[in-house]
């Protein structure tokens, strides 16, 4: 039996013992999230409200801390959005979910959409104890045109927001204090959706024994990809990168079935960073587990346009992005990164 088919009978068996009433989402996104206001409806739906203590750590908040909970904050509002727009797209049947039973899929991702709408209004509740500058949704555009691509860019959305997470608590240090515990205590949930996700589409949930922790300049591009450009009221203060693709470009997906041993990417040669960093030599910087930077040569093939091996034995979910240095620190790398990054589902 799959894990999806057996998840579901146990689900059924359950539902016996426990009837279960949801009454209609409000879905999208209310925009009093952002100040904290959630109403009972999604609360419910969530399993869950605000926390009913103080949101705040018991040293406040300043400089890199605020900047990594205003990133969090626009990674939120993305999977928001994100969730809600795939409601929208489950209920018109732009998404067709195959062998899986319809209600239950959409009782699934509602949950998720209502968790994700209280992680908002808890990051927002965290910047305003901590007198920082809350951070509105932008506009978004997300890539999936059916459901298995939905699952694929879950995936990567979601491991980039928990790898962001775990990314700021190494650059925060011994600062890693004014980072608020209600914070925190979001990551197990976005890793039990992420694995759920996984089951969805037939993957393994637990594909690797660590997360990946994420720069938190790396997730802010990330989380840009999916960005209308112009769109957000609050800009993060984090450096933006020029973008880097994939060679060809290809639909969402999840890994192949077979490892690669190569990749080859593409980016824009008259970006001023070309030449500048002439002769030089081009490196992929690749990020997985919690492990150090890996670095690959890149052999440019034409101009804007290169190819490199692809480190062995990564799991879940990799990040590269292009840099001529091989820094071994997290924020030197995030500063020393030139095109990227991208995440890249790997098994």
């Amino acid at each position: 039996m799959s894990p999806i088919k057996m998840l579901l009978n146990i689900k059924a068996a359950t539902a016996l013992l426990i009837p279960l009433a949801f009454a209609a989402p409000a879905f999208p996104p209310p925009a009093e999230l952002t100040q904290g206001v959630v109403n009972s409806n999604i609360s419910l739906i969530a399993g869950g409200g605000l926390p009913n203590v103080s949101a705040s750590s018991s040293v406040e908040a300043t400089g890199l801390a605020i900047t990594g909970l205003q990133l969090l904050a626009s990674l939120e509002n993305i999977e928001a959005f994100f969730y809600s727009d795939a409601i929208q797209n489950l209920t018109s049947g732009v998404y067709t979910t195959g062998d899986l039973v319809l209600n239950d899929t959409m009782e699934i991702i509602e949950k998720i959409a209502a968790q994700e709408e209280i992680h908002v209004a808890t990051t927002g509740a965290v910047l305003r104890l901590n007198s920082g500058p809350v951070v509105p949704p932008c506009l978004y555009t997300f890539p999936a045109t059916n459901f298995d691509e939905f699952l694929a860019v879950a995936n990567l959305i979601t491991s980039t927001n928990f790898g962001s997470v775990i990314g700021l608590e190494q650059q925060l240090g011994e600062k890693v204090s004014t980072l608020s515990p209600a914070i925190t205590a979001i990551l197990g949930v976005e890793t039990r959706h992420d694995a759920f996700l996984r089951i969805l589409h037939g993957a393994i949930p637990n594909p690797a024994p660590f997360d990946t922790a994420v720069p938190i300049a790396w997730a802010y591009n990330i989380g840009l990809q999916y960005t209308v450009p112009g769109s957000c009221p609050v800009e993060v203060p984090l450096p933006t990168y020029p973008q880097l693709s994939m060679d060809p470009a290809e639909p969402p997906a999840f890994a192949s079935a077979s490892y690669p041993s190569t990749m080859s990417f593409t980016w824009d040669n008259q970006q001023a960073w070309v030449q500048r960093e002439e002769g030089k030599q081009l490196y992929a910087a690749w990020i997985n587990l919690y492990n150090q930077p890996i670095y690959t040569p890149v052999t440019v093939t034409k101009p804007g346009s290169g190819t490199t091996p692809v480190p062995t034995d990564m799991q879940a979910v990799a990040f590269v992005a292009l840099t001529t240095l091989q820094p071994s620190d997290f924020t030197d790398l995030q500063d020393a990164t030139l095109a990227g990054p991208l995440a890249i589902a790997v098994s």
